[in-house]
């Protein structure tokens, strides 16, 4: 399978880019704790952020026809330049807040965008495959950038990782300055957009929405407060926390390629379930874990099914909507991965501060019990012959 030359730009600029977001956000809650923010405010911030992306996501992505994705990718990108610098330096979460939520925004227009993208420029027989190696990036920073975050605050403060983010976030714009975009759409083509909430769009695109959402809330309760559970729980320190992210995007990383390439050899549905049916007994697992090795293993085996059924379920829904509509579709499910990223923080700190810390796992599991149903409503189409 050979490659086009703007899907290896757009590789190019994820790597970048993920690395720079990664120094910033898996250790980003405890970075509000070191400024005296509690677990609820914590997940107050968080959930505000989600809120206003949440709001233009739809909006942002039908205007992309219009816009130009070359565009609209760039905008995003000087977004995650220009903010981290001006978070690192805040005195009190308070400040921070509002400019996170600016920093945020970058995803309403990145993340339609660049999706949409690679759907364009990859075969349709291999979609599933090659959004697996395009998310690769996700789990490449995951590995190398938590754990330096965390040794440069443990040694420099918590102002320097946020400056080296900015840094490496600027060198993503030379890539995607290199990205040559095909003509943009028609007026007809433009207007066609708001097709997807029509009667025949509508049922798919509710599951796929509703699918997104309650993967999102099961992963967003969890992963906000493990970071705080291990500083506070387990008493381990900032870098060893890094690392336990690193360990858990090793695996994510060893997913997305054979998740792709399984979902189109054996159909999209299929991969989704197998890795989605032990999902919530791992973190019926993680409830009753006392040892942080056992947690990191445990939620290591998370992320991985996460990664095989990634790329599969960006292809099952790539393959439901016509050309036309595949940016607006796109902008539809990261709407629905937003509002679970509002709900998600605030249930988890909520769960956290006032039942137990162990708690937010067995949310987890529930809600990833809830998504299983919506899997099997979502019509497939049948595997076509190339």
């Amino acid at each position: 399978m050979e490659l086009d030359r703007n899907l290896w730009l757009l590789f190019a600029v994820g790597i970048v880019g993920v690395v720079s977001l990664q120094l910033i956000m898996p250790l980003f809650p405890l970075f509000l704790d070191s400024h005296g923010a509690s677990e609820m405010e914590i997940s107050y911030v968080i959930s505000l952020s989600s809120l206003a992306t949440t709001v233009l996501m739809i909006p942002v992505g039908f205007l992309m026809e219009r816009v130009g994705k070359k565009r609209m990718l760039l905008i995003g990108l000087l977004i995650w330049t220009a903010t981290p610098v001006f978070i690192g330096s805040a005195r009190t979460w308070r400040t921070a807040a509002p400019l996170y939520m600016v920093f945020n925004l970058a995803d309403v227009f990145i993340g339609p965008t660049r999706m949409t993208m690679i759907s364009e420029y990859a075969t349709p027989e291999s979609q599933a495959t090659v959004f697996g190696i395009m998310s690769m990036d996700w789990a490449v920073g995951g590995i190398v950038s938590p754990p330096l975050s965390g040794l440069l605050a443990e040694r420099s403060g918590w102002g320097l990782p946020f400056q080296v983010a900015a840094i490496v976030m600027a060198l993503s714009l030379v890539p995607a300055l290199m990205i040559k975009e095909k003509a943009g759409a028609t007026k007809e083509e433009r207007v066609s957009a708001l097709k997807i909430f029509r009667r025949e769009h509508l049922a798919s695109i509710s599951l796929f929405f509703l699918f997104a959402c309650a993967l999102s809330t099961g992963q967003s309760v969890v992963s906000m407060m493990i970071p705080i559970f291990l500083k506070n729980q387990m008493e381990l320190p900032l870098s060893s926390i890094g690392l336990f992210f690193t360990g858990s995007s090793f695996l994510s990383l060893l997913g997305q390629v054979p998740g792709g390439w399984l979902a189109d050899r054996y159909g999209r549905k299929r991969v989704i379930l197998a890795f989605l049916l032990p999902i919530p007994l791992i973190f019926g697992a993680l409830a009753m874990a006392s040892d942080w090795v056992v947690m990191l293993v445990l939620y290591s085996l998370f992320a991985g099914c996460l990664s095989m059924m990634g790329s599969a379920s960006l292809a099952l829904m790539s393959d439901s909507f016509p050309s036309e509509l595949k940016g607006p579709a796109f902008s539809v499910r990261l709407t629905g991965f937003r509002m679970g990223s509002i709900v998600g923080p605030l249930l988890g700190g909520y769960l956290y501060s006032s039942y137990s810390p162990k708690s937010p796992f067995i949310a987890a599991a529930l809600l990833f019990l809830t998504a299983i149903p919506l899997v099997y409503l979502i019509k497939e189409k049948p595997k076509q012959t190339f």
